[in-house]
């Protein structure tokens, strides 16, 4: 027998097992080889494939099954450090996951420890995860596109107007919990040093109910207005969040209150009048 003869013997040898009924689980990985984006590889102790199979190597620059069997994986892919670390690795025994981009897809691959015949090895199983990661790309959109909107509508139910210079007005509407009006809180405050406001009327005319912690909020809401300078007015309060204040036992002495927003506006502008702000010059009394 020739040089040639033999390589192609050795090779034939490699690359084609004796025929043998296939049992369970060859019957299993045969399927999966066919039928899968997967490609699945062992490698020797010194790097060499010795199995080289699966439907994913078409998607993989159009290498074939079998293709790379007696060649050494180290001097093949030496541009790709990464993943040739990665198998060196399994070999000495340390398994690993990685997700690479490669070819235009998303491949997720796994590095495994193996044994044949007592020698060490490694076997590497390639996955085309490329929809699968669009699935997660295009549900994560969706996500943030839902808190954008939900950040709009909360915008939307609780606006901050300017109704009069140096009076702002924040409207609130339907439930409020205690979420919600610490948002509020740091938007009025911030809209309170931007537009050099002297009043902030909160409007609880359309607020059906609170719980304990907002009623707190509230509170704490005025004080803050305060300490920056400016008068918190509330409008508006329903008895049934009336009666939660005055449950909780919270101190509303140093709180102003009126019965609805024209009241909160005509007491802004009695006292800007009085103090001779310039903001109220010109100002119609409403009666």
């Amino acid at each position: 027998m020739t040089g040639d003869e033999a390589s192609v013997a050795a090779g034939a040898e490699i690359q084609n097992e004796p025929e043998v009924e296939l049992g369970e689980a060859e019957l299993l990985l045969r399927a999966v080889l066919d039928n899968l984006p997967v490609a699945v590889c062992r490698y020797d102790r010194e790097g060499i494939f010795r199995f080289h199979d699966g439907k994913g190597l078409e998607l993989s620059g159009g290498v074939r099954p079998g293709e790379l069997l007696g060649k050494s994986v180290y001097e093949l892919y030496a541009g790709a450090p990464d993943g040739v670390e990665a198998i060196r690795q399994a070999i000495e025994g340390k398994g690993s996951h990685v997700v690479t981009e490669a070819h235009g897809l998303t491949w997720e691959t796994w590095y495994v420890p193996v044994r044949h015949g007592g020698e060490p090895g490694a076997v590497s199983i390639t996955m085309d995860a490329t929809a699968a990661r669009q699935r997660e790309q295009e549900l994560r959109n969706k996500l943030e596109l839902i808190e954008k909107q939900q950040r709009v509508i909360r915008d939307l139910s609780t606006p901050i107007i300017e109704v009069w210079d140096k009076v702002l007005t924040l409207p609130m509407v339907g439930v409020v919990d205690s979420l919600r009006i610490a948002e509020v809180m740091d938007n009025l405050l911030t809209a309170i040093v931007n537009k050099d406001a002297r009043y902030a009327i909160l409007d609880l005319t359309g607020v059906d109910a609170v719980d304990t912690r907002t009623a707190g909020y509230i509170i704490e809401m005025i004080k803050a207005i305060r300490l920056l300078g400016a008068e918190g007015i509330v409008t508006g309060i329903r008895s049934n969040v009336a009666q939660t204040m005055i449950a909780l036992g919270l101190d509303l002495s140093g709180v102003t209150t009126v019965g609805n927003l024209r009241a909160g506006l005509k007491l802004c502008m009695r006292r800007m009048a009085a103090a001779g702000d310039p903001g109220a010059a010109g100002c119609v009394p409403v009666k």
